[in-house]
């Protein structure tokens, strides 16, 4: 009987050991179960697709467009003898065929003033793309432009494809040596009064291979008259010498500033307001005013190296202005 009891008792306590042991297990696996261990997930960003103007951009970057051939200077109701022409390389130093070209070149002249005009050419297999323009009825000192043309709808500025741009010398020289001028421009002193009529710039215009001379009128009568009293009063003098006096070149060169004295010595400040007339016509052809500043160990110095610059500046745009 002893015996007995003490194994019942021994299978009491396994079972209730077992029983514990489920139970500490269940327990447990309930745990795991409510506290699950969530993995955390990186999203990578959406990435934007290229706009229809970054596409361009992105097509020209790596071209080159130089001017290869630039025609040289021309007299007014001439015609250059030969295309500007531009080539369009790859970064490979390989021509790009099928590259809209905008050409942007003078095209009128009113007055002094200029117009442009755009032409787009193709590139062929060489990578070339040529400018063809004919007579030219204007003077003038400019530039021809050439860049990627922008295709329509894309909102791209001309700002954009600076390093894609090339420029070129558009050289038209006044037919003033063949037509010759009479010339009134005033000079006058630093406190503002009328001195005489530019020596300086009649000579530097001789130089130039031009027949001028002064012009027939009184100085002090129409030195402030307007520019049409002024071409009227000549008229009447060399009406009858039109092919040896075709143009009129008026203007004043006064003082901008009171020459001024500083450390290194003096400066001095002049402007030039010039302007010229078609003795034929009446009409007023060509207006610029230019103005520089020379410095000098004295006054003298200052004023005529200052006179000197200015005179070279001025007669170089009626060169290519009238």
């Amino acid at each position: 009987m002893k015996k007995r009891k003490l194994f019942i008792k021994k299978a009491l306590i396994t079972s209730l050991v077992l029983c514990a042991f489920l139970c500490s297990c269940a327990s447990t696996s309930e745990k795991i179960v409510e506290n699950p261990i969530i993995e955390e997930q990186i999203v990578e960003p959406a990435v934007p697709e290229p706009t229809a103007e970054e596409i361009f951009l992105q097509k020209i970057s790596d071209y080159s467009i130089t001017f290869t051939n630039v025609p040289a200077k021309i007299k007014k109701g001439k015609a250059f003898s030969s295309d500007f022409e531009v080539t369009v390389l790859n970064s490979n130093s390989e021509p790009v065929e099928g590259l809209e070209i905008c050409f942007e070149y003078p095209s009128k002249k009113s007055g002094s003033s200029l117009s442009f005009e755009n032409l787009i050419v193709l590139s062929d297999e060489n990578g070339v793309a040529k400018l063809s323009i004919g007579t030219v009825k204007f003077a003038a000192l400019s530039k021809v432009t050439a860049y990627p043309n922008i295709p329509d709808g894309l909102n791209i500025s001309q700002a954009n494809l600076i390093a894609q741009t090339a420029y070129a010398d558009f050289k038209v020289e006044s037919d003033i040596t063949t037509k010759g001028a009479i010339m009134f421009v005033f000079e006058y002193t630093e406190s503002g009064k009328p001195s005489k009529n530019s020596y300086e710039i009649l000579s530097a215009i001789r130089k130039k291979g031009v027949t001028a001379g002064n012009a027939p009128i009184s100085d002090t009568d129409y030195i402030n008259a307007s520019k049409e009293k002024i071409y009227k009063a000549n008229y009447q003098y060399i009406s009858d010498q039109l092919d040896m006096f075709g143009y009129l070149i008026g203007g004043t060169i006064k003082f901008s500033s009171p020459v001024e004295k500083t450390d290194e010595g003096y400066v001095a400040k002049l402007c030039a307001d010039i302007y010229g007339i078609d003795m034929k016509t009446g009409e007023v052809i060509y207006e610029e005013t230019t103005e520089t500043e020379a410095f000098g160990s004295n006054w003298n110095y200052a004023v005529s190296n200052c006179k000197d610059k200015l005179i070279q500046l001025s007669v170089d745009s009626i060169m290519f202005g009238l």
